[in-house]
């Protein structure tokens, strides 16, 4: 089987979003997150946001190792981009707050903020993470394609245990539970051996997507009897995205979608928006944004006590928010797509790297 992107990724790519809205939720707005703190609990924890939870838990690390699996193409203008994208919401999001009174202008806490929007890595931990990755990413690749199959296989063990041994099962400092950009490395280069093998892997989606789902099912299980059980750390420590469940998991449904490579209009749908599908964690993740974007939902379900309907109204909510922040993402891109062609910033890019290149090749 060929390895060649298809729609059916792209649909992936949006779900993944959408379970990242769903996973914010429920961890912050819901207050799942206490869990691993031992704060005071909330009683509302039913057992439908354990499940929904671990269904979504995957997200993060199933874009990581999409991206391994068809592996990161270092381009600088992308990067710039990125970088830039980045920068305009986070910019947003101080307007904002100056606008409802959080801080003045020329406060402490502005400066602070502007400085720390010079490099906005910090907020999104996720995509400071994508960033060095998609750096490293030519090297990355070369050292990998240049071992052989053993070597790929010990140095899969070696990660393996650095990860999951070291950081899930010890907590070890500078690993913790997979927020950081080790878990994403780690995660591409599984990506990459994935694709490298991809055929000895089955040919049919079916057993991953069950895969998946059993997982899914017994990592809720699990932590929702710990919960229950008065084990609270032991319950947040399930959900930590270096455990081999959570893992194992992300990949089968990845690589259900990879292997479905479907192309109906739905699909097909989502491969022309999912270019868009970044822009909801940018929109959605920033600290101050979790206070105003889920602040609806939240007071839904406060007045709410029929958790069926708490469970598929975070789903609906999580949809809407979703194609909110593409239709925002759409005007954003036509706004930059304005402002390059006024200042002709593509041929001062042209240039600049024209430079570049002729003081290198000096």
């Amino acid at each position: 089987m060929s390895v060649k992107r298809n729609y059916s990724t792209d649909l992936l790519r949006c779900l993944l979003m959408v379970m990242i809205i769903i996973h914010h939720t429920i961890v912050h707005s819901l207050n799942m997150r206490a869990l691993g703190t031992e704060e005071g609990l909330s009683d509302r924890l039913d057992y439908s946001l354990f499940l929904l939870n671990s269904f979504c838990i995957i997200a993060v690390n199933s874009f990581f190792f999409i991206s391994g699996f068809y592996s990161i193409k270092f381009n600088s203008k992308k990067l710039i981009i990125l970088y830039l994208e980045m920068q305009f919401y986070s910019i947003i999001w101080y307007i904002i707050m100056l606008l409802r009174n959080e801080f003045s202008l020329f406060s402490t806490q502005s400066i602070k903020y502007i400085l720390k929007s010079a490099l906005p890595f910090s907020s999104y931990w996720f995509m400071g993470a994508y960033f060095l990755l998609c750096i490293l990413s030519p090297f990355v690749n070369e050292y990998v394609n240049s071992l052989n199959n053993i070597n790929r296989k010990r140095l899969l063990i070696i990660f393996s245990l650095i990860t999951v041994i070291y950081g899930f099962v010890f907590d070890w400092d500078g690993i913790g539970r997979g927020h950081t950009f080790l878990q994403g490395m780690y995660m591409y280069y599984v990506g990459i051996l994935c694709s490298k093998n991809i055929d000895s892997l089955s040919a049919t989606k079916t057993p991953y997507a069950l895969i998946y789902v059993i997982i899914s099912l017994v990592v809720s299980g699990v932590a929702y009897l710990m919960y229950r059980l008065s084990f609270s750390t032991i319950s947040w420590q399930v959900y930590s995205y270096n455990d081999p469940l959570i893992i194992i998991s992300a990949i089968s449904l990845s690589l259900a979608f990879i292997i479905w490579n479907s192309n109906n209009a739905i699909v097909k749908f989502s491969s022309k928006i999912s270019k868009y599908a970044l822009a909801v964690y940018l929109i959605t993740d920033f600290d101050y944004a979790r206070k105003v974007v889920f602040y609806p939902l939240k007071q839904f379900i406060v007045r709410n006590n029929n958790q069926i309907v708490i469970f598929f109204a975070i789903i609906i909510y999580a949809v809407m928010l979703f194609f909110v922040c593409i239709l925002i993402d759409i005007i954003r891109k036509k706004l930059f797509y304005f402002i390059g062609r006024v200042l002709h910033l593509e041929d001062f890019y042209e240039s600049f790297c024209n430079r570049c290149r002729r003081t290198v090749g000096a």
